[in-house]
C-alpha cells in the first residue's frame, strides 16, 4: 500500500464548516482530492456537499478551487470537523486505497454512530485482496471491509472486480449498485470538440497520463518504433509526467509535459487517435480508464488494452482493444488506424454520442442524487 501522504496546507484557505440547511448536507470524506472528482459535485442540487480531504497531491487544483472544501490534518481533526458539521448523510472513503483509507473507514463508522447518521461508500479497487495486500495483510483488510459494509446503507462499486471484492466478504448483492461514483464520468462541457489546433496541422497520435510502466509507456515506445518509418508525417505526442520521462525522446516524438485538465480538450480533439495501453500489475489495474472517456468525449477514438475494467467502458464502436503487454498487437492496431481513414472516422463519429449517453458526469450525479435521497 502507498504511504500516507502529508497534507499540503498551503493549498487550503480557511473554509467555514457550517452547512447551508436549506438543503440536505452530504459530507464526502476522501484521503486525496483532485479536479476531476471535485468539479462534478457542483451538479448536486438537493444536497449541499462538503468535501473533507487530507491531501491534494495531483497539482491540478488552485486555491480558489478549494474554497468550499475542508482539509483535515489527522483522524482526530477529521472526526472533530465532521461532528461539528453534523451532516444528514456521510460518504466514507474507498476502503482499499491505502492504510490511511482503512483508518478513515473506522473514523466514518465512529462518527456516523455518534451522530446517528447513515453512511455509504464507494469501492473502486478491482485487484483481488491477496494480490494487492498480500496473504498476511489481506485477511485483515477484508475484515475491516466486512464490518464497514455491514453498517453501511449502500455501496457503489465501480467495476466488476470491485463487485467481486464485495462478494468475497459476503456483501449482499441488493446492498451494492454499480455506478461511476466519485469518478462521476466526463465533464462534457469541458471535454468536447474544440476548433483551436494547438499543434497546427501536425498529424499526431496522443498519449495522456503518467509516464510509468503501468500505463504501458514502454509498449507504446516499442510499437511506435516498429512502424514510424512507414508514417514519417505522423508524430507521437505525450502529455504527462513520470519516472519514464527521460525515455520519451527520439525522432517523431514530442513530450509536452504535464497539463491541467482544462488544457487537454484541443489536444484530444485533433489527435488521429488516443493511445491508452495500460497493463495489469500485481497491486493495480485500470478501474475505468478515464483518459479513454475524455478522448471519446472530444470525438477522438481510442486504442487501448483489456487491462482491468477498460472493456467495461470501451466498445468496438468507439475504439480498438488489444491484449495488454503486447507491443506487436499494439503496433498492428496503430498501423491499421493510420492506414484506414474510413475506420478511424467511423469510430470518431460514434465517440461523443457514446459518452453523452453513458458517461456524462452531470447525468451521473443527478442519478446518484436520487438514490442518496432515499437513504435519509
Amino acid at each position: 500500500m502507498k504511504k500516507d501522504i502529508q497534507p499540503n496546507a498551503s493549498l487550503a484557505p480557511a473554509a467555514p464548516i457550517a452547512p447551508i440547511r436549506s438543503k440536505f448536507v452530504l459530507a464526502m470524506i476522501t484521503q486525496s482530492i483532485r479536479m476531476d472528482n471535485l468539479a462534478p459535485t457542483k451538479y448536486f442540487q438537493k444536497f449541499a456537499v462538503k468535501h473533507f480531504y487530507h491531501d491534494a497531491p495531483y497539482g491540478d487544483l488552485r486555491a480558489e478551487d478549494l474554497k468550499n472544501v475542508v482539509q483535515w490534518h489527522s483522524l482526530k481533526d477529521l472526526e472533530k470537523k465532521l461532528t461539528q458539521l453534523n451532516p444528514d448523510l456521510i460518504q466514507g472513503a474507498e476502503p482499499y486505497a491505502s492504510r490511511l483509507a482503512l483508518r478513515i473507514c473506522l473514523s466514518t463508522m465512529k462518527v456516523a454512530k455518534k451522530l446517528n447518521r447513515p453512511y455509504f461508500f464507494p469501492i473502486l479497487e478491482n485487484r483481488p485482496t491477496n494480490e494487492r495486500f498480500g496473504p498476511l495483510i489481506g485477511p485483515l483488510v477484508r475484515l475491516v471491509l466486512k464490518k464497514y459494509a455491514q453498517r453501511a446503507k449502500l455501496i457503489f462499486y465501480l467495476n466488476e472486480g470491485a463487485k467481486r471484492n464485495l462478494a468475497a466478504v459476503g456483501v449482499p448483492a441488493a446492498k451494492a449498485q454499480k455506478a461511476l461514483y466519485g469518478v462521476w464520468g466526463v465533464d462534457t462541457y469541458l471535454f468536447k470538440p474544440i476548433i483551436h489546433r494547438p499543434l497546427g496541422d501536425k498529424k499526431y497520435i496522443l498519449f495522456v497520463g503518467r509516464f510509468i510502466e503501468d500505463k504501458g509507456v514502454p509498449y507504446i515506445l516499442a510499437a511506435f518504433k516498429s512502424i514510424k518509418n512507414k508514417f514519417p508525417n505522423v508524430t507521437l505526442v505525450f502529455i504527462g509526467s513520470g519516472l519514464l520521462s527521460k525515455e520519451i525522446t527520439g525522432s517523431q516524438i514530442i513530450n509536452l509535459g504535464p497539463m491541467k485538465n482544462a488544457a487537454l480538450p484541443p489536444y484530444f480533439t485533433h489527435a488521429l487517435f488516443t493511445l491508452y495501453p495500460s497493463i495489469t500489475m500485481k497491486r493495480w489495474e485500470e478501474q475505468v480508464g478515464m483518459v479513454n472517456l475524455q478522448s471519446l468525449a472530444c470525438g477522438t477514438p481510442v486504442l487501448t488494452t483489456s487491462s482491468g475494467a477498460i472493456a467495461e467502458y470501451v466498445t468496438d464502436q468507439v475504439g480498438i482493444i488489444v491484449e495488454e503487454r503486447d507491443a506487436n498487437a499494439l503496433a498492428e492496431a496503430m498501423e491499421k488506424l493510420l492506414k484506414n481513414n474510413e475506420l478511424r472516422e467511423s469510430l470518431a463519429k460514434n465517440a461523443r454520442s457514446y459518452v453523452l449517453a453513458n458517461f456524462d458526469a452531470q447525468k451521473t450525479v443527478q442519478k446518484i442524487e436520487k438514490i442518496l435521497l432515499e437513504l435519509i
